[in-house]
């Protein structure tokens, strides 16, 4: 029947002889029938000319089997709907064409052709995300692996449609099943808070497929014991694996970790290393590290031009820390011309983000006209925002501004308010200046010798020559502290040591109603005060 020319005959005898059946294949003798089926119009042998003529080697064939593939898809053959959606996608035979290619797997998917779902819904998902994610769920419930894992990521982002967390779970378990690794990683990092146990076999077989953020993933909770038992050793094994394979995330915390010497040995140097590559690779918390170690000269020779750089390229990624600390270079003329204009800047930046520190120095650049027009208010209010968030330099200078009335009206009794605050926290001058306000009972309800004393000690213990001398002289007299020579000896010794004349001469005058054994005891109190 082939031989004369029936159709249906060539096509079968062609298949018959590719599958080899009563004996053994014969390609040849199968592209023969092929052919003639096809030149006669039969769409699936058109299709099964170009599957021959594709698997030959070389680009002898790749023109005629473009047009035995369109010929046989526009009879509707859907895998050569397929395949010319692909020609047209890759240039083979054609030149290529976007817009074709949709055209022809658009078709294909029509007719629920596996292959050409998932090829048009990775083209429509930047156009059309509904569309997208109904292709990829046509095409993962026939068990595509790649359809399941880009419907679950769909799902998860709420991408074309609701997000659904349960969903995501189902599609990626499905793939993660199927071994498809970026699933098993995601499946385990949504498992992780309710099945700790299962999460980590699923990190595990990820891990064991190369997959960076597995590794990382899996690293992580062994080194810090995430809902897993602590295994540092095994913890740092995976961290190196995935920060070789460049994974920025593994990289820093490999640099963290030999940094602070978290459950291993600190060392410096293979910090810097680990902090080194994950800046290289853009990440800006490794870039300020990076910065602080040259800058410090930890791990690596101090080099302040090149801690600058990082810290230049972590400030315009937004990290507040790095922006303050570039500030502070300009500042100080640190690695860089000093440039009071970029100090504000920087600052000013960091201010913004709520860097309490910042917002003190940014303060005080507007108090003292430094880069910036002199401004009160201004600086009373990054002052405050400071002080707010418990600054006792804030608080201190906030106090300042209230008390000597710049910017605002004088207020004394609000001035008190905030120089306790500062001095609660251990602020010497914010100690000092309160006493001094109990003693003479301004801003405040009434004068108070024994809180004024109480004061004044904090901040002659904190080597404030002023306080010092006061003190000594409330020991003297007995003014708000019981009378003793023997400590109003040791304060005069304190302040006197700071070059104050007065102490000196008070000291004397106090040791001739000492007796010798008390000025021994002083001497040696004394000794114990300028020692530290």
């Amino acid at each position: 029947a082939a031989a004369a020319d029936h159709t249906e005959a060539q096509f079968l005898l062609g298949r018959a002889c590719g599958e080899g059946v009563d004996g053994e294949p014969n390609s040849i003798e199968a592209a023969k029938w092929f052919r003639k089926a096809s030149e006669a119009g039969h769409g699936e042998a058109q299709w099964e000319l170009t599957r021959q003529l594709q698997a030959v080697p070389g680009p002898a064939y790749v023109a005629e089997a473009y047009q035995w593939t369109l010929k046989a898809a526009e009879q509707g053959i859907a895998e050569a709907q397929t395949n010319l959606g692909l020609c047209y996608a890759d240039g083979r035979g054609v030149e290529a064409d976007e817009i074709q290619a949709v055209e022809w797997f658009a078709k294909a998917a029509e007719q629920g052709e596996l292959e050409a779902q998932w090829q048009l819904a990775q083209r429509m998902r930047a156009i059309d995300a509904v569309v997208a994610r109904r292709l990829f769920g046509q095409a993962a419930v026939q068990g595509m692996v790649f359809a399941q894992y880009a419907l679950a990521e769909m799902c998860a982002q709420g991408e074309g449609g609701e997000l659904d967390d349960n969903a995501a779970i189902q599609w990626y378990r499905k793939a993660a099943e199927q071994g498809h690794a970026g699933a098993q990683n995601n499946l385990a990092e949504r498992l992780v808070e309710t099945n700790s146990a299962e999460a980590m076999d699923w990190y595990e077989k990820s891990a064991e497929q190369n997959c960076a953020p597995a590794q990382y993933n899996l690293g992580r909770h062994l080194l810090e014991g995430d809902g897993v038992p602590v295994d540092s050793k095994a913890g740092v094994q995976w961290l190196r694996l995935a920060a070789v394979a460049h994974h920025a995330e593994a990289q820093y915390l490999l640099g963290k970790t030999f940094d602070e010497g978290i459950r291993t040995d600190p060392d410096s140097a293979e910090a810097v290393k680990w902090f080194r590559m994950a800046a290289e690779g853009g990440k800006a918390e490794a870039q300020f590290a990076l910065a602080v170690s040259l800058e410090r000269g930890e791990g690596c020779a101090t080099d302040l031009e090149k801690a600058v750089n990082w810290y230049t390229l972590a400030a315009e990624q937004g990290h507040a820390s790095a922006q303050f600390n570039l500030a502070g270079m300009y500042a100080r003329g640190r690695g860089i011309m000093a440039d009071d204009k970029k100090a504000v800047d920087y600052f000013q930046l960091a201010a913004e983000q709520a860097v309490a520190s910042a917002q003190c120095n940014l303060g005080a650049m507007c108090e003292q006209g430094r880069g910036t027009e002199q401004n009160y208010s201004s600086a009373m209010r990054w002052y405050e925002l400071a002080a707010d968030q418990g600054l006792c330099r804030a608080q201190y200078n906030l106090a300042v501004m209230l008390h000597a009335g710049r910017g605002v009206e004088p207020d004394l009794k609000e001035a008190v308010v905030w120089y306790r605050q500062a001095a609660k926290q251990g602020h010497a001058s914010a100690q000092y200046t309160l006493a001094r306000l109990f003693l003479h009972g301004e801003g405040v309800e009434e004068a108070d010798e024994v809180e004024a004393a109480k004061w004044f000690k904090l901040a002659a213990e904190q080597d404030v020559p002023e306080a010092q001398l006061i003190l000594a002289d409330c020991y003297l007299r007995g003014r708000g502290v019981p009378e003793d020579f023997v400590m109003a000896y040791v304060w005069f010794n304190c302040a006197s040591s700071h070059g104050l004349d007065i102490a000196e001469k008070n000291k004397r005058h106090t040791a001739r109603c000492m007796t010798p054994d008390q000025i021994a005891q002083a001497q040696e109190i004394s000794r114990t005060y300028l020692a530290a």
